[in-house]
Protein backbone atom coordinates (compact mmCIF):
# COMPACT_ATOMS: atom_id res chain seq x y z
CA UNK A 1 0.00 0.00 0.00
CA UNK A 2 2.81 2.87 0.59
CA UNK A 3 4.35 1.81 -2.57
CA UNK A 4 1.21 2.07 -4.72
CA UNK A 5 0.16 5.22 -3.77
CA UNK A 6 2.66 7.07 -4.37
CA UNK A 7 3.56 5.51 -7.59
CA UNK A 8 -0.30 6.08 -8.39
CA UNK A 9 0.42 10.20 -7.51
CA UNK A 10 3.49 9.96 -9.56
CA UNK A 11 1.49 7.93 -13.00
CA UNK A 12 -1.26 10.98 -12.31
CA UNK A 13 0.94 13.64 -12.16
CA UNK A 14 2.83 12.64 -15.27
CA UNK A 15 -0.32 12.50 -17.60
CA UNK A 16 -1.26 15.60 -15.96
CA UNK A 17 1.84 17.31 -16.88
CA UNK A 18 1.29 15.47 -20.61
CA UNK A 19 -1.98 16.96 -20.91
CA UNK A 20 -0.90 20.40 -19.80
CA UNK A 21 1.81 20.12 -22.66
CA UNK A 22 0.11 19.03 -25.44
CA UNK A 23 -2.93 21.80 -24.18
CA UNK A 24 0.03 24.77 -24.14
CA UNK A 25 1.39 22.98 -27.48
CA UNK A 26 -2.00 23.02 -29.13
CA UNK A 27 -2.56 26.48 -28.27
CA UNK A 28 0.42 27.84 -30.02
CA UNK A 29 -0.72 25.88 -33.25
CA UNK A 30 -4.01 27.35 -32.99
CA UNK A 31 -3.08 30.90 -33.04
CA UNK A 32 -3.23 31.20 -36.89
CA UNK A 33 -6.81 29.30 -36.28
CA UNK A 34 -8.09 31.97 -33.96
CA UNK A 35 -7.16 34.41 -35.83
CA UNK A 36 -9.29 33.52 -38.93
CA UNK A 37 -11.85 32.70 -36.35
CA UNK A 38 -11.93 36.21 -35.25
CA UNK A 39 -11.44 37.73 -38.94
CA UNK A 40 -14.21 35.13 -40.50
CA UNK A 41 -16.44 35.80 -37.48
CA UNK A 42 -16.76 39.89 -38.11
CA UNK A 43 -19.09 38.45 -41.14
CA UNK A 44 -20.01 35.11 -40.18
CA UNK A 45 -20.83 34.89 -36.33
CA UNK A 46 -20.75 30.72 -37.20
CA UNK A 47 -16.97 30.69 -38.01
CA UNK A 48 -15.94 32.64 -34.94
CA UNK A 49 -18.63 30.05 -32.89
CA UNK A 50 -16.58 26.70 -34.33
CA UNK A 51 -13.13 28.20 -33.56
CA UNK A 52 -14.67 28.63 -30.03
CA UNK A 53 -15.80 25.07 -29.73
CA UNK A 54 -12.62 23.76 -30.69
CA UNK A 55 -10.93 25.92 -28.00
CA UNK A 56 -13.10 24.55 -25.34
CA UNK A 57 -12.35 21.03 -26.05
CA UNK A 58 -8.48 22.11 -25.79
CA UNK A 59 -9.31 23.94 -22.71
CA UNK A 60 -11.60 21.02 -21.06
CA UNK A 61 -8.36 18.83 -21.17
CA UNK A 62 -5.69 21.68 -20.20
CA UNK A 63 -7.27 22.64 -16.74
CA UNK A 64 -9.49 20.91 -14.81
CA UNK A 65 -11.18 24.38 -13.28
CA UNK A 66 -14.83 24.90 -14.77
CA UNK A 67 -15.63 26.70 -17.92
CA UNK A 68 -18.39 29.18 -17.81
CA UNK A 69 -20.86 30.02 -20.13
CA UNK A 70 -19.57 30.25 -24.05
CA UNK A 71 -18.50 33.65 -25.45
CA UNK A 72 -21.13 34.10 -28.19
CA UNK A 73 -21.52 36.91 -30.47
CA UNK A 74 -19.28 39.66 -30.91
CA UNK A 75 -17.26 38.59 -27.74
CA UNK A 76 -16.54 35.28 -29.41
CA UNK A 77 -14.29 37.58 -32.12
CA UNK A 78 -12.74 39.39 -29.43
CA UNK A 79 -11.92 35.75 -27.16
CA UNK A 80 -10.05 34.86 -30.00
CA UNK A 81 -7.78 37.95 -30.93
CA UNK A 82 -7.33 37.95 -27.22
CA UNK A 83 -6.64 33.96 -27.29
CA UNK A 84 -4.09 34.53 -30.08
CA UNK A 85 -2.19 36.37 -28.00
CA UNK A 86 -1.97 34.64 -25.47
CA UNK A 87 -1.17 31.87 -27.76
CA UNK A 88 1.82 33.85 -29.48
CA UNK A 89 2.96 34.46 -25.64
CA UNK A 90 3.36 30.42 -24.80
CA UNK A 91 5.31 30.31 -28.09
CA UNK A 92 7.44 32.90 -27.24
CA UNK A 93 8.25 31.05 -23.66
CA UNK A 94 8.32 27.87 -25.41
CA UNK A 95 11.33 29.18 -27.40
CA UNK A 96 12.92 30.44 -24.59
CA UNK A 97 12.99 26.96 -22.74
CA UNK A 98 14.11 25.75 -25.75
CA UNK A 99 16.95 28.19 -26.58
CA UNK A 100 17.88 27.49 -22.80
CA UNK A 101 17.73 23.99 -22.81
CA UNK A 102 19.94 24.10 -25.81
CA UNK A 103 22.39 26.40 -24.27
CA UNK A 104 22.67 24.36 -21.08
CA UNK A 105 22.90 20.95 -23.09
CA UNK A 106 25.83 22.99 -25.85
CA UNK A 107 27.77 23.91 -22.70
CA UNK A 108 28.01 20.69 -20.68
CA UNK A 109 29.01 18.91 -23.89
CA UNK A 110 31.34 22.19 -24.41
CA UNK A 111 32.77 21.21 -20.77
CA UNK A 112 33.19 17.27 -20.79
CA UNK A 113 34.87 17.21 -24.33
CA UNK A 114 36.98 20.44 -24.38
CA UNK A 115 35.11 21.22 -27.72
CA UNK A 116 34.05 24.65 -29.20
CA UNK A 117 30.62 25.49 -28.30
CA UNK A 118 29.38 28.19 -31.01
CA UNK A 119 26.01 29.01 -28.90
CA UNK A 120 28.27 30.68 -26.56
CA UNK A 121 30.40 32.23 -28.55
CA UNK A 122 33.52 30.00 -28.03
CA UNK A 123 34.59 28.75 -31.37
CA UNK A 124 37.88 27.51 -30.02
CA UNK A 125 38.18 24.30 -28.07
CA UNK A 126 38.92 24.94 -24.32
CA UNK A 127 37.20 28.31 -23.83
CA UNK A 128 34.33 26.14 -22.10
CA UNK A 129 35.27 24.79 -18.77
CA UNK A 130 33.41 23.31 -15.56
CA UNK A 131 34.01 26.81 -14.11
CA UNK A 132 32.15 28.17 -17.14
CA UNK A 133 29.23 25.61 -16.38
CA UNK A 134 28.99 26.12 -12.45
CA UNK A 135 29.18 29.99 -13.42
CA UNK A 136 25.83 29.71 -15.74
CA UNK A 137 23.89 26.66 -13.09
CA UNK A 138 22.47 29.82 -10.89
CA UNK A 139 21.04 32.24 -13.72
CA UNK A 140 19.89 29.06 -15.68
CA UNK A 141 18.12 27.58 -13.50
CA UNK A 142 16.66 30.59 -12.49
CA UNK A 143 15.23 31.43 -15.74
CA UNK A 144 14.03 27.99 -15.99
CA UNK A 145 11.84 28.65 -13.09
CA UNK A 146 10.94 32.07 -14.67
CA UNK A 147 9.82 30.23 -18.03
CA UNK A 148 7.65 27.58 -15.95
CA UNK A 149 6.25 29.80 -13.63
CA UNK A 150 5.02 31.69 -17.00
CA UNK A 151 3.60 28.44 -18.21
CA UNK A 152 1.59 27.74 -15.04
CA UNK A 153 0.43 31.20 -15.02
CA UNK A 154 -0.84 30.89 -19.20
CA UNK A 155 -2.69 27.57 -17.95
CA UNK A 156 -4.85 29.97 -15.51
CA UNK A 157 -5.48 33.10 -17.76
CA UNK A 158 -6.81 30.54 -20.66
CA UNK A 159 -9.80 29.90 -17.98
CA UNK A 160 -9.55 33.27 -16.46
CA UNK A 161 -10.03 34.33 -20.08
CA UNK A 162 -12.70 32.30 -21.24
CA UNK A 163 -14.54 33.03 -18.27
CA UNK A 164 -13.93 36.70 -18.82
CA UNK A 165 -16.03 36.49 -21.91
CA UNK A 166 -18.26 34.11 -21.64
CA UNK A 167 -19.84 36.74 -19.26
CA UNK A 168 -22.99 37.85 -20.86
CA UNK A 169 -23.61 41.60 -21.73
CA UNK A 170 -26.06 44.14 -20.24
CA UNK A 171 -28.51 43.61 -23.53
CA UNK A 172 -28.22 39.80 -22.62
CA UNK A 173 -28.89 40.10 -19.21
CA UNK A 174 -31.82 42.41 -19.49
CA UNK A 175 -32.71 39.57 -22.58
CA UNK A 176 -32.38 36.91 -19.77
CA UNK A 177 -34.50 38.42 -17.06
CA UNK A 178 -37.05 38.34 -19.84
CA UNK A 179 -36.61 34.87 -20.54
CA UNK A 180 -36.71 33.77 -17.01
CA UNK A 181 -39.97 36.35 -16.53
CA UNK A 182 -41.39 34.43 -18.89
CA UNK A 183 -40.46 30.71 -18.12
CA UNK A 184 -41.46 31.38 -14.49
CA UNK A 185 -45.22 32.02 -15.79
CA UNK A 186 -45.70 29.10 -18.00
CA UNK A 187 -43.71 27.06 -15.50
CA UNK A 188 -46.92 28.37 -13.37
CA UNK A 189 -49.27 27.79 -15.77
CA UNK A 190 -47.68 24.03 -16.34
CA UNK A 191 -48.31 23.14 -13.06
CA UNK A 192 -51.43 24.11 -12.61
CA UNK A 193 -52.15 22.14 -15.58
CA UNK A 194 -50.48 19.42 -14.21
CA UNK A 195 -52.37 19.39 -11.03
CA UNK A 196 -55.73 19.65 -12.76
CA UNK A 197 -54.78 17.00 -14.56
CA UNK A 198 -54.05 14.86 -11.87
CA UNK A 199 -57.17 15.91 -9.98
CA UNK A 200 -59.16 14.75 -12.82
CA UNK A 201 -57.32 11.61 -12.81
CA UNK A 202 -57.82 11.04 -8.99
CA UNK A 203 -62.02 11.89 -9.82
CA UNK A 204 -62.71 10.15 -13.03
CA UNK A 205 -60.35 6.97 -12.02
CA UNK A 206 -59.54 6.48 -8.76
CA UNK A 207 -62.44 7.96 -6.48
CA UNK A 208 -65.01 6.36 -9.03
CA UNK A 209 -63.48 2.90 -8.38
CA UNK A 210 -63.07 3.44 -4.53
CA UNK A 211 -66.80 4.39 -4.66
CA UNK A 212 -67.64 1.05 -6.95
CA UNK A 213 -65.72 -1.35 -4.35
CA UNK A 214 -67.44 0.58 -0.88
CA UNK A 215 -71.15 -0.57 -3.22
CA UNK A 216 -69.70 -3.45 -3.64
CA UNK A 217 -68.47 -4.56 -0.26
CA UNK A 218 -71.92 -2.98 1.24
CA UNK A 219 -74.02 -5.28 -1.35
CA UNK A 220 -71.57 -8.37 0.03
CA UNK A 221 -72.31 -7.51 3.78
CA UNK A 222 -75.76 -7.39 3.08
CA UNK A 223 -75.58 -10.97 1.01
CA UNK A 224 -76.67 -14.11 3.12
CA UNK A 225 -75.88 -16.00 -0.18
CA UNK A 226 -72.36 -17.63 0.69
CA UNK A 227 -72.07 -18.37 -3.21
CA UNK A 228 -72.76 -14.48 -3.96
CA UNK A 229 -70.79 -13.39 -1.16
CA UNK A 230 -68.08 -14.76 -2.22
CA UNK A 231 -68.54 -13.53 -5.14
CA UNK A 232 -68.63 -10.12 -4.43
CA UNK A 233 -65.82 -10.96 -2.52
CA UNK A 234 -63.52 -12.14 -5.58
CA UNK A 235 -64.89 -8.86 -7.76
CA UNK A 236 -63.90 -6.41 -4.48
CA UNK A 237 -59.96 -8.09 -4.75
CA UNK A 238 -60.54 -7.64 -8.30
CA UNK A 239 -61.17 -4.03 -8.28
CA UNK A 240 -59.14 -3.48 -5.17
CA UNK A 241 -55.90 -4.96 -7.30
CA UNK A 242 -57.43 -2.08 -10.33
CA UNK A 243 -57.54 0.77 -7.86
CA UNK A 244 -53.63 0.22 -7.16
CA UNK A 245 -52.96 0.14 -10.91
CA UNK A 246 -54.59 3.36 -10.83
CA UNK A 247 -52.91 5.14 -7.73
CA UNK A 248 -49.36 3.78 -9.44
CA UNK A 249 -50.36 5.18 -12.74
CA UNK A 250 -51.14 8.35 -10.90
CA UNK A 251 -47.94 8.82 -9.30
CA UNK A 252 -45.56 7.81 -12.12
CA UNK A 253 -47.11 11.16 -13.43
CA UNK A 254 -46.43 13.28 -10.50
CA UNK A 255 -43.17 12.05 -9.67
CA UNK A 256 -41.20 8.03 -10.36
CA UNK A 257 -39.99 6.97 -7.50
CA UNK A 258 -37.34 5.09 -9.31
CA UNK A 259 -36.12 8.51 -11.00
CA UNK A 260 -35.16 10.01 -7.30
CA UNK A 261 -33.43 6.67 -6.61
CA UNK A 262 -32.13 4.76 -9.34
CA UNK A 263 -31.71 7.29 -11.84
CA UNK A 264 -32.53 8.63 -15.70
CA UNK A 265 -32.22 5.71 -17.16
CA UNK A 266 -33.53 3.26 -14.92
CA UNK A 267 -36.40 5.58 -14.80
CA UNK A 268 -36.79 5.68 -18.87
CA UNK A 269 -36.20 1.82 -19.17
CA UNK A 270 -39.03 1.27 -16.85
CA UNK A 271 -41.04 4.12 -19.06
CA UNK A 272 -40.33 1.98 -21.89
CA UNK A 273 -41.77 -1.13 -20.65
CA UNK A 274 -44.77 0.33 -19.50
CA UNK A 275 -45.35 1.99 -22.85
CA UNK A 276 -47.44 -0.19 -25.54
CA UNK A 277 -45.55 1.06 -28.29
CA UNK A 278 -42.26 -0.58 -28.69
CA UNK A 279 -39.84 1.89 -27.32
CA UNK A 280 -35.77 1.45 -27.64
CA UNK A 281 -33.37 3.70 -25.16
CA UNK A 282 -30.13 4.05 -26.44
CA UNK A 283 -28.73 5.76 -23.34
CA UNK A 284 -25.16 6.76 -23.35
CA UNK A 285 -24.00 8.98 -20.47
CA UNK A 286 -21.08 7.96 -17.90
CA UNK A 287 -22.00 9.62 -15.59
CA UNK A 288 -25.05 10.89 -13.55
CA UNK A 289 -26.61 14.34 -14.51
CA UNK A 290 -28.15 16.34 -11.64
CA UNK A 291 -31.83 15.60 -10.25
CA UNK A 292 -33.30 18.46 -12.47
CA UNK A 293 -31.50 17.86 -15.52
CA UNK A 294 -32.75 13.83 -15.00
CA UNK A 295 -36.56 15.27 -14.19
CA UNK A 296 -36.94 17.72 -17.06
CA UNK A 297 -35.43 14.85 -19.24
CA UNK A 298 -37.37 12.04 -18.14
CA UNK A 299 -40.79 13.98 -18.16
CA UNK A 300 -40.06 15.13 -21.82
CA UNK A 301 -39.80 11.87 -23.07
CA UNK A 302 -43.25 10.69 -20.68
CA UNK A 303 -45.24 13.65 -22.75
CA UNK A 304 -43.65 13.01 -25.89
CA UNK A 305 -44.94 9.52 -25.42
CA UNK A 306 -48.52 10.33 -24.01
CA UNK A 307 -48.66 12.03 -27.22
CA UNK A 308 -47.43 9.40 -29.58
CA UNK A 309 -49.89 7.06 -27.59
CA UNK A 310 -52.83 9.39 -28.31
CA UNK A 311 -52.43 11.01 -31.45
CA UNK A 312 -49.31 9.66 -33.64
CA UNK A 313 -50.74 6.14 -34.28
CA UNK A 314 -46.54 5.22 -34.31
CA UNK A 315 -45.12 1.86 -34.45
CA UNK A 316 -41.73 2.70 -32.77
CA UNK A 317 -40.25 5.23 -30.80
CA UNK A 318 -36.30 5.90 -30.15
CA UNK A 319 -35.27 8.18 -27.34
CA UNK A 320 -31.20 8.73 -27.51
CA UNK A 321 -29.54 10.28 -24.37
CA UNK A 322 -26.06 11.61 -25.12
CA UNK A 323 -23.78 14.35 -23.46
CA UNK A 324 -21.91 16.46 -25.05
CA UNK A 325 -19.03 19.26 -23.94
CA UNK A 326 -21.30 20.28 -21.13
CA UNK A 327 -24.80 19.77 -22.00
CA UNK A 328 -27.01 16.97 -21.86
CA UNK A 329 -29.11 15.95 -25.68
CA UNK A 330 -31.96 13.67 -25.49
CA UNK A 331 -33.62 12.86 -29.49
CA UNK A 332 -36.99 11.53 -29.36
CA UNK A 333 -38.09 10.12 -32.40
CA UNK A 334 -41.28 8.07 -33.25
CA UNK A 335 -42.83 7.30 -37.01
CA UNK A 336 -45.71 8.18 -36.88
CA UNK A 337 -48.25 10.33 -38.79
CA UNK A 338 -46.40 13.60 -37.70
CA UNK A 339 -48.22 17.10 -37.47
CA UNK A 340 -47.69 17.60 -33.77
CA UNK A 341 -48.57 20.99 -32.19
CA UNK A 342 -45.86 22.95 -30.32
CA UNK A 343 -48.40 25.16 -28.39
CA UNK A 344 -50.03 22.31 -26.84
CA UNK A 345 -50.15 22.44 -22.83
CA UNK A 346 -48.12 19.40 -22.59
CA UNK A 347 -45.34 20.13 -25.04
CA UNK A 348 -45.58 24.17 -23.82
CA UNK A 349 -45.30 22.78 -19.97
CA UNK A 350 -42.36 20.81 -21.01
CA UNK A 351 -40.50 23.21 -23.10
CA UNK A 352 -41.03 26.15 -20.28
CA UNK A 353 -39.68 23.36 -18.24
CA UNK A 354 -36.41 22.87 -20.22
CA UNK A 355 -36.27 26.89 -20.46
CA UNK A 356 -35.72 27.53 -16.90
CA UNK A 357 -32.69 24.93 -16.92
CA UNK A 358 -30.89 27.27 -19.70
CA UNK A 359 -32.25 24.91 -22.06
CA UNK A 360 -33.53 24.85 -25.52
CA UNK A 361 -36.09 22.20 -26.85
CA UNK A 362 -36.76 21.64 -30.97
CA UNK A 363 -39.72 20.21 -32.71
CA UNK A 364 -39.22 18.56 -35.86
CA UNK A 365 -43.24 17.10 -37.02
CA UNK A 366 -44.01 17.55 -40.52
CA UNK A 367 -47.42 16.07 -41.52
CA UNK A 368 -46.82 12.34 -42.41
CA UNK A 369 -44.04 12.45 -39.93
CA UNK A 370 -41.57 11.33 -38.40
CA UNK A 371 -41.47 13.58 -35.47
CA UNK A 372 -38.50 14.24 -33.50
CA UNK A 373 -38.48 16.07 -30.12
CA UNK A 374 -34.85 17.45 -29.29
CA UNK A 375 -33.97 18.61 -25.94
CA UNK A 376 -30.37 20.09 -25.16
CA UNK A 377 -30.30 20.80 -21.21
CA UNK A 378 -26.71 22.42 -19.42
CA UNK A 379 -25.05 19.44 -17.37
CA UNK A 380 -22.08 21.28 -15.91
Amino acid sequence: MTTTLPTEAKVRGARRAGRIAVGLGLGVLMVPVDLAGMAGGLFAPRAAQSVVALEQCRLANLSSAPLRGHPTGHRAAGYLAVRALVGALTAIILMLIVAGLVVAVSVLIGAVTGGAVPVMDAPEPGRVTWMTAAVLVLPGLVLMYLAAQGLIGIVGMEVRLWNLFSRPGSGELEQRVVQLTSARAEVIEAIDEERRRIERDIHDGVQQRVVALSILLGRAERESEPRQQADMHRRALVETRNILDDLRAVSWRVYPAMLDRDGLRSALDALADRTPVPTHIDYRLTRRPPRPVESACYFTASEAITNVIKHAAAQRVDITVTQGAGSLTMLVRDDGRGGADPSGHGLTGIAARITALDGNMAIDSPAGGPTTIRVEVPCG
